[in-house]
């Protein structure tokens, strides 16, 4: 009986085994932690890391460089926060990465990044990323540093930290309404 029953057994796993490969899907739009690998376009993202910044910590102050004298001001109800990401291109042409990014968190309230200036290298810019290459460029201070991401800087409210998860989203002009979202581990 036990040997009638093997094969059957064999063949069931076998097919369940194959139908759960076809459930993986080929891009993801909408990462549920920084882990995941989100797709835009053609482009990965992934964030590196994110965390809130202290100016009085000398490696914190240094993401803070270049900032316009009107957004170094900061008030007591808002607290300075870094996204740090990488962009991998892996479609086998350049590609432009994105331009706009937001964190909304749970009561929808939107935070835009700070404008940076040219002088802080660790600083996101979008631009096209070449075939097999990524942003942070390989060898850049960005790509070198222990976060491994270009900085987007965000000024966000005190109390959006109590309103989590924070919903990191980015999406380009060059690809219409599409928009990807990372759910960030703060």
């Amino acid at each position: 009986m036990i040997r009638r029953l093997l094969p059957l057994l064999l063949v069931a796993l076998a097919t369940l085994g194959l139908a759960a490969c076809g459930d993986k899907p080929a891009t993801i739009a909408k990462g549920e932690s920084e882990a995941e690998y989100v797709t835009l376009g053609k482009l990965q993202y992934q964030v590196q890391i994110s965390r809130q910044l202290n100016p009085a910590e000398v490696g914190d102050r240094d993401n803070l460089v270049g900032l316009a004298p009107a957004d170094r001001a900061i008030t007591g109800k808002q607290v300075w926060f870094g996204v740090w990401i990488r962009v991998f291109n892996k479609s086998g042409k350049p590609q432009r990465s994105a331009e706009t990014f937001k964190i909304v968190d749970t009561r929808g309230r939107e935070y835009l990044p700070v404008v940076q200036a040219s002088v802080n290298r660790v600083a996101y810019r979008p631009e096209t990323v070449a075939d097999q290459s990524q942003l942070p460029q390989p060898g850049s201070l960005a790509d070198g540093s222990s976060t491994s991401g270009a900085l987007l800087l965000f000024k966000l409210d005190v109390d959006a930290l109590d309103f989590r998860p924070l919903e990191f989203a980015f999406s380009s002009s060059e690809l219409g309404a599409a928009e990807s979202t990372i759910r960030l581990d703060v």
